[in-house]
């Protein structure tokens, strides 16, 4: 854990999954008291994003109380959403249980690499993890991008 409050997610990690389709999260993922709670998205890389419920609900929860109820295109949009997403909490052994259907998005059979992403993580097939990373700028690539980031000084 990283600070009083925060978590960051960092570092990689390769993990099995079980046959009820669980797979245990860091403990340095998790509050002090080993508890925790995610929101799965699937991503349009064939990953999912396992981001913290807090991060979730400021991203997006908080901005669709302000769409109007008259807005069916928004409605669709967030159906698309609400039945793409699962919700997880850390079971006692600090596990989380992924769905078959997010399962089949990341074409996730029996291993997770469970990566950092700072703000959030993200779970992906090992192999398509490694495929990835060859494709990636590496991480002083990122920082000077981030260094020129609209809204900085």
């Amino acid at each position: 854990m990283a600070g009083m409050d925060t978590i960051f997610y960092l570092n990689e990690f390769e993990h099995a999954l079980d046959k009820q389709g669980r797979v245990a999260i860091p403990s340095a993922w998790r509050s002090a008291d080993g508890t925790a709670r995610f929101v799965l998205i699937p991503s349009s890389d064939s990953s999912l994003k396992l981001m913290p419920h807090a991060l979730f609900n400021e991203m997006v929860a908080e901005k669709v109380k302000k769409i109007s109820l008259g807005d069916n295109e928004a409605a669709s949009e967030l159906a698309v959403l609400g039945s793409s997403s699962q919700e997880c909490i850390c079971d006692k052994q600090g596990r989380i249980q992924i769905g078959p259907k997010l399962l089949a998005h990341a074409g996730i059979k029996d291993k997770v690499a469970l990566v950092g992403s700072v703000a959030y993580a993200q779970i992906w097939e090992p192999e398509r993890w490694k495929v990835k990373q060859t494709k990636t700028a590496n991480c002083y690539e990122v920082l000077d991008k981030l260094s020129k980031a609209k809204g900085d000084n």
